[in-house]
């Protein structure tokens, strides 16, 4: 991949928004990420020649180095581990990391040239999180054990830790100050977190900030001089995170922004530059051929994305969810949208609210009479496959009661009307890491005729994601993905339960859907991309396992769904990419 230094307008404004200079800056990188929902920042090198992203895929994060030279950038990770709080040593010759995976956890390295990875601190029985490693080879953390938390340093070599701070609970991202003398990091409480500085000997602590909510990825930083701080978050009524600067002089906070887009993360460099890592990502829902071709969008544009389409069944509409993708609001403001198709199958008219309820409403289901519509939602804290009647008046009904933390996928009805199918985690004391379930439905009352049903995948290993049936109703198709070796794999299996027989497998990032069948059942409908970059559109022959990719065009496609007559796929089509850019 390559890309060339593209100069662009950067914001920066003061707290009290009075303020606003206009300063240049430059593209290091521009990342694809692979995972619909998790964004992660790239992180530059001191020297910004390099730049890491961390990708989260079929269970695990892989690390990409981009050179800022070439604007090249390579996958060095091989192997699946849960990578995490990802910086740089102070020289730049490595990648630092925390792998979360219990049988490899600990502070890990990774040579950008060579790929070669090698763990610095293996814990033992504790837990570490938020590691930095320092330029004598020292690394410090947050150390968990049992109910202690200390803030701690390994010295190279030893596996024994020395506490700077032994009670360092509710503590997130500390960082040492260059001087060695202050450690800087945030607070949580509440649900909001504070930024703060404690002198490491004293124990003496100011509070430069509070009220704070953070994104997925946590970090704040020192610069050079040690005289402010970096970090992105979104303040008291913020839409999208920001970075911020804030000086230790008791000076107002500076606020960095750019473009309208979120800002994951905030690094100063070592010649006293800063770069912005911004989020960009829309999604919108295309229609294509079901032979082939490049999606149209049939959303509109703007703030709010479409994505994860269904078919009416009469083929009058397209079902999909509605969202802003601003990672503030993320991941709990989903609806289910409504796009009314004439009869050439083109749209009509503008999208309109389908389904608004609390939290997420996820994968519009028409039943194939259409009288009712079945999704997976939290409300009353839940997280379950639920029904509503068409056009009524009257509150969704559950259908399923595993709770919160089930993860539960979208549903797919039979094609008697009498069934749906989906996946879950399901129980959460069960600890099942992703199965498909079947609940009966009573078409006449739309309530459910039993409790859900785990169907039984004999010998199957591994996490099951996604449940659709045939169209005879004889055999579901679901993605199943193993840890061990981070490949996703097309199955299907007798809607009763058996040996599942696996039709395709392959490198991936994370579908977020489940395979679709052709109108005839002779095929399926898959995406994939193969680890990195957009996702596409393929087919595979059931019977025979010939492959041909379906869809075309930069955006990349997922998440086909196919038309009642067989001729058209509705694909979520994704921009989705990280950018980090230096400014001066």
């Amino acid at each position: 991949m390559s890309r060339g230094l593209v100069a662009m307008p950067l914001l920066l404004a003061a707290a009290c928004g009075s303020n606003i200079e206009e300063i240049s800056d430059v593209v290091l990188a521009r990342h694809v990420h692979t995972d619909l929902y998790d964004a992660y920042p790239g992180i530059p090198s001191p020297a910004a020649d390099r730049v890491v992203f961390a990708d989260y895929a079929a269970d695990s994060r892989s690390l990409t180095v981009y050179e800022v030279a070439t604007g090249a950038g390579r996958m060095l990770t091989g192997t699946p581990a849960g990578r995490s709080r990802v910086t740089w040593s102070p020289d730049g010759s490595r990648v630092v990391y925390v792998d979360r995976w219990s049988g490899s956890h600990g502070v890990w390295t990774l040579d950008p040239n060579t790929g070669e990875e090698a763990r610095i601190v293996d814990p033992g029985d504790a837990h570490v999180d938020y590691p930095r490693l320092l330029a004598d080879g020292t690394v410090t953390a947050l150390r968990y054990s049992g109910a202690d938390t200390a803030w701690v340093a390994y010295a190279p070599g030893l596996g024994r830790a020395t506490e700077l701070v032994d009670r360092a609970g509710g503590w997130v991202a500390p960082v040492r100050s260059p001087d060695g003398r202050e450690v800087a990091y945030l607070r949580f409480a509440d649900g909001r977190a504070a930024l703060a500085v404690t002198e490491i000997a004293t124990g003496e602590t100011r509070t430069l900030a509070a009220g704070l909510r953070l994104g997925w990825d946590r970090r704040v930083e020192w610069s050079p001089t040690g005289s402010a701080l970096y970090l992105a978050a979104a303040a008291a009524g913020d839409s999208l995170f920001a970075g911020w600067r804030v000086p230790l002089d008791g000076a107002p906070a500076e606020r960095l922004e750019y473009d309208g887009r979120d800002v994951l993360a905030v690094t100063p460099l070592a010649d006293g530059r800063i770069a912005l890592s911004v989020y960009h990502t829309r999604t919108a829902v295309g229609l294509v051929p079901a032979t082939g071709g490049e999606p149209t969008d049939v959303t509109t544009a703007g703030s709010t994305s479409a994505f994860l389409p269904s078919w009416h069944p009469a083929g009058e509409a397209l079902g999909f969810i509605t969202f802003s993708w601003r990672r503030v609001r993320m991941p709990v403001d989903f609806d289910l949208g409504v796009l009314d198709l004439d009869a050439e199958g083109a749209p009509a008219g503008t999208i309109r609210t389908l389904l608004s309820e609390e939290h997420e409403d996820y994968g519009a289901a028409w039943s194939p009479d259409g009288r009712w519509l079945a999704f997976h939602g939290h409300l009353q804290d839940s997280d379950d496959i639920w029904l509503v009647r068409v056009g009524g008046s009257e509150r969704p009904t559950r259908l399923t009661h595993f709770g919160r933390g089930a993860d539960t996928g979208e549903p797919h009805w039979s094609p008697d009307g009498r069934t749906l199918a989906f996946s879950s985690n399901g129980p959460p004391f069960e600890e099942n890491p992703g199965s498909v379930y079947t609940v009966a439905v009573d078409p006449a009352t739309g309530r459910a005729a039993g409790d859900p049903v785990r169907v039984p995948l004999d010998g199957f290993r591994g996490s099951a994601m996604g449940a659709r049936f045939s169209p005879d109703g004889e055999r579901l198709a679901f993605y199943g993905r193993l840890r061990e070796d981070g490949r996703v794999t097309v199955y299907t299996v007798p809607a009763a339960g058996g040996t599942p027989a696996a039709v395709i497998s392959f490198a991936n990032g994370e579908p977020y859907s489940a395979p679709e069948w052709s109108a005839d059942g002779a095929s399926l409908f898959y995406s994939r991309n193969d680890g990195f970059g957009p996702f596409q559109v393929w087919r595979v022959d059931i019977l025979t396992g010939a492959t041909e990719q379906v869809t075309t065009g930069a955006l990349g496609a997922l998440q086909p769904s196919v038309s009642p007559d067989g001729r058209t796929l509705a694909v979520t089509m994704r921009e989705a990419a990280i950018e980090v850019l230096i400014t001066f």
